[in-house]
């Protein structure tokens, strides 16, 4: 029989993963809590299974809890739970909140309750999601080994990368993936801006912009950043760095401080690599920082 699991805060992330996990057969949705019934009916109507609960202390037993719910809800929730720890006996409890650990879980520490933390490191949404393409998705998890092995199979029955960790600094650690994800997102749009204005049709930006990305990313898989970066920083060409800073201060003037910023990063890359030597570096220090 296909462990059964119940959803607290059955949103976007908790949504996505209980379809795929009905989609792989690989768990049951049992008992689905949101906010307001009416929304709790939606996510059972988009998962395709799962009853609508009207509130925790409606909730059955089950193998699993996942606490889906906002980040700053977590705790509360988990003190909502502590209130019923028979139900919860020999369970495993866990949320996907990248920027919290275990920590959120303490109200139920102590009892015979498995606590964990999983991150599955992608974009999440509304949209359904096919098993193949969440496959090879990195599912970052912390725990005890015996909580870690109780959720395991739940990330590899839908194909992800199992990818266990001790004790991390999650604030430095879900900086990191926002700058990865959202950051090259927004930077990407907003260089897409300065194509426009500087004279490409909207159509011929996007263009160029998704085969530089796409190129970016062959590059980084192929050999990591440290091989594959280039450009005039990393030729110490601080003429067309100081000619880049000019076109962005005379049509964008609010981002020179964003160029400004990206350029040191690529500064420092090619100073790790050994690229530059101490004259051009100290030129481009003196650039850069204006």
């Amino acid at each position: 029989m296909n462990p059964r699991i119940n959803i607290i805060g059955c949103g976007r992330a908790a949504g996505s993963l209980a379809r795929l996990w009905t989609e792989a057969g690989s768990a049951g949705i049992g008992d689905v809590m949101n906010r307001t019934e009416a929304s709790s009916r939606e996510a059972v109507r988009k998962i395709g299974s799962g009853h609508v609960a009207g509130s925790i202390a409606d909730m059955r037993p089950a193998d699993y809890w996942l606490i889906g719910s906002n980040d700053d809800q977590i705790i509360h929730v988990a003190n909502r739970l502590a209130e019923d720890m028979e139900k919860l006996s020999g369970s495993l409890v866990f949320h996907l909140a990248g920027r919290f650990g275990l920590e959120v879980l303490e109200p139920l520490a102590g009892g015979n309750v498995l606590l964990a933390a999983l991150h599955p490191v992608r974009s999440l949404t509304d949209t359904r999601i096919p098993l193949e393409a969440f496959k090879s998705t990195a599912c970052v998890a912390e725990g005890t080994a015996e909580a870690l092995a109780a959720l395991k199979p739940l990330i590899t029955g839908i194909g992800g990368n199992w990818l266990p960790v001790a004790a991390i600094d999650r604030g430095l650690y879900h900086a990191s993936v926002s700058i990865i994800s959202n950051i090259t997102k927004a930077v990407a749009w907003k260089a897409q801006k300065w194509q426009v204005r500087a004279g490409l049709p909207e159509e011929t930006a996007a263009t160029v912009t998704h085969q530089l990305l796409q190129s970016t990313m062959e590059d980084l898989f192929r050999s990591g950043a440290r091989q594959t970066i280039t450009g005039p920083v990393v030729r110490g060409d601080t003429s067309t760095i100081a000619a880049h800073i000019e076109a962005v201060r005379s049509t964008h003037p609010e981002d020179v401080d964003v160029y400004r910023v990206l350029a040191r990063t690529v500064l420092e890359l090619a100073q790790e690599r050994g690229d530059l030597d101490q004259s051009t570096l100290l030129r481009f220090e003196n650039l850069l920082n204006d």
